[in-house]
This record gives C-alpha cells, structure tokens and sequence, in this order.
C-alpha cells in the first residue's frame, strides 16, 4: 500500500482538495464545451474531477496508480448512479494508452508525481482523437513543502511557466492558455 491508498478513504474530507478540483473543472467548463466528449481523468483519485466533468460527457475514464483510491471512486460512482463513469488502474510511467481514443485528457495535481513528465505529455497526445485537448492543472515551482506529509512519490517540485510550455511544445501541443486557477496559502511550519 502507498500513502494514497491509505489516505484514499479521508481523501474528499480536505477542503483545499475539494476547492482545487473544483476550480479545474470550471475552469476546464469555462473554456472547452465537454457535451459527447470522451474524457480521461488520470490521476483521477476519488473522482472529484471525474465526477465534475461527466454531467455532459458521453464517457468519463477515471486512472490511476492507487488501487485504493479507485475504490473509493467505484463505490461513489455506483453510489452515486454514475454510469458514463469507469475507473482503470494505470501507471504513468510504464503504461500507454490506446491511441486517438479521448476527446479530452484533465491531469489534475498529478503531474508532479510523474518522473518522466514530458514522456507522460507524449503519451496524452497520441491518446487524444484530432482537435483533442489536454488540460494540466498542476503546482507552480515551490520549494517542496507543499506536501504536508513529506515528499514521497514528488518527483518535481512544480513547474514554471517556462518549462509546462516547453512540455507542451515538445509533446507537440499548441498551448491555448496558462493561467493560475487556484492558489493555497501556506502556513508556517
């Protein structure tokens, strides 16, 4: 078990969570009209951006690496009556995905945990049909203590401005906007 198979099941009870998958998916709503699309949420945990964005989507597929994080996605989409939503257990830097088969990727606060981030972005934009999108919500640069628990899985301390554009460049994407959509204060240590 990882740390987000333990936290799984308290996971919906951090506001700031709740707020920051909130603010994505309006965002996301804001600017892209989700209605029949096919969506892949990765990093997709409990469901919170899954769940948001399925209201008009033909298909939402909810991954991850967490075993116990999909559970807790499962129950609440059966207890929720959710059935264009499904889950897939799926590691970012050993897994592909199938080719041209989502309209729509959201890659929320997960891409610092993913090594090999810019092979990741790759892979997104061989998994989306033509005309797709790919929308990153993820940390700015920071000095590591975003993490309250520690930094085990971090792989990257968030990302400037300057190096997501390149990631998205170099994986062959034209990048629509970079903005910031939510913001966390921290409090001392």
């Amino acid at each position: 078990m990882n740390r987000f198979d333990l936290a799984a099941k308290e996971w919906d009870s951090k506001s700031r969570r709740v707020n920051i998958a909130k603010s994505a998916v309006s965002k996301i709503k804001e600017i892209i009209d989700t209605k029949g699309m096919d969506i892949l949420d990765y990093g997709c945990g409990t469901g919170l951006i899954s769940f948001g964005l399925s209201e008009d989507a033909k298909s939402v597929v909810g991954m991850d690496s967490s075993e116990g994080m999909l559970d807790v996605f499962d129950k609440k989409a059966k207890d929720l009556g959710f059935e264009n939503v499904s889950s897939k257990v799926h590691d970012a830097n050993r897994d592909d995905f199938k080719p041209e088969q989502f309209d729509l990727i959201a890659v929320s606060m997960t891409l610092h945990h993913i090594k090999e981030s810019g092979i990741f972005i790759q892979k997104c934009n061989k998994a989306l049909k033509k005309g797709g999108f790919l929308c990153i919500n993820d940390l700015y640069s920071e000095d590591g203590t975003f993490h309250d628990k520690g930094n085990e899985g971090v792989e990257h301390f968030g990302f400037c401005d300057k190096e997501m554009k390149s990631l998205y460049e170099k994986s062959g994407f034209d990048m629509l906007f970079l903005e910031e959509v939510f913001s966390v204060e921290k409090r001392g240590r």
